[in-house]
Formats: structure tokens, C-alpha cells, sequence
């Protein structure tokens, strides 16, 4: 049942506390003023017509887990789906996996993330300097990839400039929740024209901690239900109570980057190697056909392997990645800057299974992957400026075991696009377009060729300097991946039979936006209220997903799920607004929904799209004073029941978190203590966007403290 008493008593709390309207100054820190690279054009994300959101600094900081799904959850839009404590993915609006770009530092990551929920993101939110997120369509720059928008983490391996002095951060944390160390350290430093950078990052942990049991049985559930007040015998069947078995990890990853820098520009290079062996939860990766070793029909023995644990699976990731970025500023009244990112990504990861006490390679999963863009940005200094740019790319994705749910293949990919902007009086145009050839050769069958074109217009009116509001239409398309079209076999992690279409049609969506922004760091009182909202509609045509048939496969006993094109519509809202109020205090309120449903009906089953996120309100209460700051912070999310054809909703729940940091100067360096006390409540939380909500409940409540040098 979704809660609101509880929320409205803490929120009308909240604003009983004094607020004498104080100075924008005394609320403490303001963020500082950057401008975004999900913008060719060198824009402040105050002054992007998209919703754009930055998390940088402190705050970053004090959000950044193992994950990067569950570092972004509180950002507006955006949801986690969790596949156990070592995987943790993004969803923006309820989209994900290969509608949402995940970049490192304006390059796809190319790692396996977008192919299958239990394939963890190669990117450290730990190493992150700045996240920035792109809700709506980003097709145009990024590709059909980006449908649904696009996280860019920007990591700083590659030097833009030489810093004056050796510069360094060590950071050390320990999480309650899992018992989790986790050591940071960053260095950079430089002479002349030469800039070097130096980071790394080593994590442990244990099993993830919960209230109550790890696997929820609904057989069970609906079994007492039509049986109540009957005898029957209750078969007992495997679970943890008060952890998530197999969820432990361990990763480590360093890179190394080098620049030289002139007055004109720069060109580096840097190389990153990680490597990350986390488990899947217990329960989600099994075998059910080990009763044929057993002949004549054992029944004691299928009985006996009915009731032992299930396989501890674990996933043993590394990668290796080489980047060159570069830059060119133009001594002209018309052209600024070309710029260029290569990126070369060598990733596999294999599925460990354990058998007679040893664990043994099972499947193999590889992506051998590059890509190539180059951008030049212009200004004629009167009526328009904008950016030119071009964009390659190639993988070679390959699956290798008797669990290959998906044969080899390479995707390549080709696009142009250019992107204007014109402003005039108290009006702001942004115009842009793009094509795209995108090809899909598998190792057998017929290659798969799609012409993509994308082109979007926004409108700002700028109310004051501070304050605008914006209306932007965006028509994007998106060419089936490997896995949609080829699919063919049990997929044993997500314990689901894939079938595939080569037939598949692309995705066509429009999407529409409406948004309204507000924000005045200098003004005083209530005029220094920070105000973000838009509202979108989003009309997905062929819109590609698996369906969950209802059926089951013979051989491996799961549900088979078959991927096919329907029309989908989606629409929702997000809005924040903070108050400054008297004693350093500042008061937020948030909130976010997304809905979306199918435009036809097949055979009377559910309209309703799977794994949406569920609607979102809350508050959050913070202090910002000369040394230490603190944020309380409470957000509940409704039941999920609309959850598609044959699947389970999930109940609604109350998250409450309480973060804090106290600021040092020891001489010449920066101390930072700081900590967070995640979900105070102890709530049963199962993500809705997750295929192992049954499996798998986030970690119960949990502390998390650590100190972190800046020198």
C-alpha cells in the first residue's frame, strides 16, 4: 500500500522549521559552474534545453557506491536495476541496457553491460570526477544507442592542462552493509608541456545484508492462497534469511595518462586495466536438467538435488582500455575547436561454475570493440554557432559455451550529424540532425543493414537571465542489437530461454518535452529557490523488448522470453525544488514518475511495458555550515502493480538516508571525514527494473564511513 501519511507528516514537519528567507550564501556550498560535454558547444548545464543533470564534488562523494545504477538512484528519472550487490545499471525513464548510453568520457564504454542484466558497467564511480546525465533522446551526437538518453562519466585520465603543483586525493571507506573496504587514490602532476595522471581503486566486500529472506516464492504465495484452510504438505524450498547469498566481490582497477599540452590545444593517451570477480545471487543461476545424469528415473535423487543450494556462479571480469583525446583551438573569427576521441576496448568476462569443490570456465563472453569521433564547433559571432561532427564504430561480441545464448558477431556503424543554436531577444533555438548506417553481420545468417535518421528542435524563452522555460520535439531511431536479433538459447544468469528476430523492425520514437528552470545562486530568500520540472510524452513505434511468452522451455525448465517489435508509449514527469530557509538550512522536494504501456493488446495479456520504476516522491533536509554539512534524506516509491504479462509486482517502500562529512585543514592538505547511514528503516526495498527483485532485495540498513585527503 503506498504510504503517503507517513511522507506528508515528515514533510509537514520539514516546513514548520523557521525560514526567514536567508541569503542565497548562507545555505553553504553552491555548486560550481561548469560546462557540460554532453554539449559539443561549451554549455553550462543551467543553459541546455535537454534535462541535464551533474553530480559532481561533494556530492558525488557522498553518492558514489560499487555500482553505477545505484550511485545515480536519487538523480531525477533515474532508477537502479540491481542484479545483486556486484551489478547495478542505470534506467532513465524506464528505459535502459541499449537505450541508454553509458559513456567514459564521451566514449561508449564497450564493455557487455547493454547485452545481459548481470553483466556489471566497467566504469568506477569511485574514480569519477563529474557524472552527467542526459534524460530524453542524445541519437544525435551519440547514436541510436543514446534513444533513451546517456550517462557520461568523466574521469580526467587524459590531462587538459599542466597543474601548477603535484596534486593527489586518498580516500579509504568501510561499508556495515556488506562489510565492504574500498581504498581510492588519484595523482597527477606535470613539468612544461608534459601533464601525467596516476589513479587506482581496490574493493572487497561480503555477502550483501537484509531484513528478512533473500528469495521471494510467489508459487508459494498463490499455492497457500487457493489452498487456505486445507492440509497439504508444505515442501521446503532453498533461501538465505538476512543476506544475499554468493553476493560477494572483489575489483581493482588503475590507469595511467599522459598529455602535451600547448597554447592551442592538446593530445594524450591513457590505459586502464580492471579487473572484478563478483557472484550472482544465489537462487538466479541454476540448472535444471542435472536429473538426466540420474537413469531409470531416481526419483530420491531428483528429490535430494530439488533441496540443495543452488550454484554459486561468479563472474570474473577484466578489460583493457587505451584512449587518445585530443583538442584544437583555431586562431579565427568563425571556427573554434575540432576535437577527436579514439578509444580501443579489449573485454571479456567468464561464467565460473563450481563443481567437487573448484570452480571451472563456463561460458566466455568477448567484446572486442573501437570507436572514433571528431567534432569541429563554429561561431560566426552575430546569428548562429554550432558543431559538425562524425562518429565510427566496430565490435566483435562473442559468446563461447555450452550457455551461449547468442552466436558471434560484429556490429559496425557509421553517422554524421551537425547541431545549431541561434539566440535572439529573450528566445533560444537549438536545431540539429543526424544519419546513421548501422550493420549487424552475424557469424551465420544474412547480415542485417539499417539507414537511421535523427533530427530534433528545442525552443527557450528566457524569462529572466535566471529563469527560462523549454519546449523541445526529438525524432530518433534505433537499429536492433546482436542479442534481439540472434538470440537463441537459455540465458541460465537471468534463468530465462531467449529467442530472437531477425525480422526485427527499428525503433522510430518522437519525443516530446516540456521543462521549466530556475536557478539564481545570488539572489536572496525564496528568489534563491532552485526549480526543476518538465513533463514528456514519448510515442515509441516497433519499440523492440522480450516478451515473456507464458511458456516454458522443455530442456532447461525456463520461461522463454521472445523478442518482438510493438508500438509503446511512454510519458511521465520529474520536478525538484529547494528552498533555502534561515541557520543554513535548505529543504528539497522531489519527486518522479514514468508510465508506459503497449498501444495494442495480444490475446488479453497485460498492456503494461515490464520493469518500469514506480512513482517516487520524498524530501530531503540539509545543513550547510562552515566545516561540516549533513543531509536527511527520505524518499518513498508506490507499489509497482502494473509489472506486464506474467510477471510480479513489487511493493512499495520508505528509504530513508542520513548523510554527513566534516571538513579539516591539515597544513597543505584537505581532511574530509564523512559518513552515511543508508535505508534507517531496515525496509524489505526490491527494485521494480530489476529481473532479480525475486532474488535479490537491496542491502538492508548499513553505515558507510571513510576519510578522504585533498592535497
Amino acid at each position: 500500500m503506498y504510504k503517503t501519511s507517513k511522507l506528508a507528516l515528515a514533510i509537514a514537519g520539514a516546513l514548520t522549521l523557521p525560514a526567514s528567507y536567508a541569503n542565497a550564501a548562507d545555505t553553504g556550498e553552491r555548486l560550481e559552474e561548469v560546462n557540460v560535454t554532453v554539449s559539443p558547444l561549451d554549455k553550462p548545464a543551467d543553459a541546455v534545453a535537454a534535462p541535464v543533470s551533474v553530480l559532481s564534488g561533494d556530492k558525488l562523494r557522498d553518492d558514489a557506491t560499487a555500482t553505477l545504477g545505484q550511485t545515480l538512484q536519487n538523480q531525477p528519472g533515474v532508477a537502479n536495476a540491481s542484479f545483486g550487490g556486484g551489478v547495478g545499471l542505470p534506467v532513465i525513464r524506464g528505459q535502459s541496457a541499449n537505450r541508454v548510453k553509458i559513456l567514459n568520457d564521451n566514449l561508449d564504454v564497450a564493455d557487455a553491460s547493454s547485452t545481459s542484466s548481470d553483466h556489471a558497467a566497467t566504469v568506477e564511480p569511485l574514480l569519477a570526477k563529474r557524472i552527467e546525465i542526459l534524460r530524453g533522446p542524445a541519437t544525435l551526437r551519440y547514436g541510436s544507442g543514446a534513444i533513451g538518453g546517456v550517462v557520461n562519466v568523466i574521469d580526467g585520465r587524459i590531462p587538459t592542462e599542466v597543474p601548477e603543483d603535484l596534486e593527489g586525493a586518498l580516500e579509504m571507506r568501510h561499508n556495515s552493509g556488506n562489510s565492504q573496504d574500498a581504498g581510492v587514490f588519484r595523482l597527477s602532476g606535470g613539468a612544461g608541456q608534459l601533464a601525467w595522471y596516476l589513479d587506482g581503486v581496490y574493493r572487497e566486500n561480503d555477502n550483501t545484508e537484509i531484513p528478512g529472506l533473500a528469495i521471494r516464492h510467489h508459487e508459494e504465495e498463490h499455492h497457500e492462497e487457493e489452498h487456505a484452510g486445507e492440509e497439504h504438505e508444505h515442501e521446503e524450498e532453498f533461501n538465505t534469511d538476512g543476506y544475499v547469498g554468493n553476493t560477494n566481490a572483489r575489483a581493482h582497477s588503475g590507469s595511467g595518462g599522459v598529455s602535451w599540452i600547448t597554447d592551442s590545444g592538446f593530445i594524450g593517451l591513457s590505459v586502464n586495466r580492471l579487473e572484478n570477480n563478483y557472484g550472482i545471487p544465489l537462487g538466479a543461476h541454476q540448472h535444471h536438467h542435472e536429473e538426466e545424469e540420474h537413469e531409470d528415473g531416481d526419483a530420491l535423487a531428483e528429490e535430494e538435488h530439488d533441496h540443495e543450494e543452488p550454484e554459486a556462479v561468479r563472474i570474473d571480469m577484466v578489460q583493457t582500455r587505451y584512449d587518445l583525446k585530443g583538442e584544437h583551438r583555431f586562431d579565427s573569427d568563425y571556427w573554434n575547436k575540432l576535437s577527436f576521441r579514439l578509444g580501443y576496448n579489449d573485454y571479456e568476462h567468464v561464467e565460473l561454475e563450481p563443481h567437487d569443490g573448484h570452480y571451472h570456465e563456463g561460458t566466455r563472453f568477448t567484446n572486442e570493440a573501437w570507436e572514433g569521433r571528431a567534432e569541429l564547433t563554429h561561431d560566426d559571432g552575430g546569428e548562429w554557432r554550432g558543431a559538425y561532427g562524425v562518429q565510427l564504430s566496430e565490435k566483435d561480441f562473442a559468446a563461447i559455451g555450452e550457455e551461449a545464448f547468442v552466436q558471434p558477431t560484429t556490429t559496425s556503424s557509421i553517422g554524421a550529424f551537425t547541431m545549431k543554436e541561434r539566440q535572439w531577444n529573450d528566445w533560444h533555438l537549438d536545431l540539429g540532425g543526424r544519419l546513421e548506417r548501422v550493420e549487424v553481420d552475424p557469424q551465420t545468417g544474412a547480415q542485417q543493414d539499417y539507414n537511421l535518421v535523427g533530427a530534433s528542435a528545442s525552443l527557450q524563452y528566457f524569462l529572466a537571465e535566471h529563469q527560462h522555460i523549454s519546449l523541445g520535439l526529438t525524432s530518433a531511431e534505433r537499429a536492433p542489437v546482436a542479442e534481439e536479433l540472434f538470440a537463441d538459447g537459455a540465458h541460465v544468469a537471468e534463468a530465462r530461454y531467449l529467442t530472437g528476430d531477425s525480422n526485427l523492425d527499428k525503433e522510430n520514437s518522437v519525443n516530446l518535452e516540456l521543462g521549466y528552470h530556475h536557478h539564481n545562486d545570488d539572489a536572496n530568500g525564496w528568489h534563491a529557490a532552485r526549480v526543476e520540472a518538465s513533463v514528456f510524452y514519448n510515442r515509441v513505434g516497433d519499440y523492440i523488448y522480450a516478451q515473456n511468452s507464458g511458456l516454458e522451455d522443455p530442456e532447461s525448465e525456463f520461461p522463454v522470453y521472445a523478442y518482438m517489435n510493438r508500438d509503446a508509449t511512454f510519458y511521465g514527469a520529474e520536478a525538484s525544488v529547494q528552498f533555502p530557509l534561515t541557520y543554513g538550512l535548505h529543504l528539497t522536494l522531489f519527486g518522479d514518475t514514468v508510465r508506459a504501456q503497449f498501444d495494442d493488446r495480444i490475446d488479453g495479456l497485460s498492456r503494461d511495458v515490464p520493469r518500469m520504476p514506480p512513482l517516487r516522491v520524498g524530501f530531503a533536509l540539509g545543513g550547510d555550515y562552515d566545516q561540516w554539512n549533513w543531509e536527511w534524506r527520505t524518499t518513498e516509491a508506490a507499489d509497482q502493480e502494473r509489472a506486464g504479462a506474467y510477471e510480479e509486482p513489487t511493493d512499495g517502500y520508505t528509504r530513508m538516508d542520513l548523510t554527513a562529512r566534516y571538513n579539516v585543514e591539515l597544513g597543505n592538505t584537505d581532511a574530509v571525514v564523512f559518513a552515511s547511514a543508508r535505508n534507517l528503516l531496515d525496509e524489505e526495498i526490491r527494485n521494480s527494473t530489476s529481473l532479480l527483485r525475486d532474488y535479490a532485495p537491496e542491502m538492508g540498513r548499513s553505515v558507510e564511513a571513510g576519510v578522504r585527503f585533498v592535497f
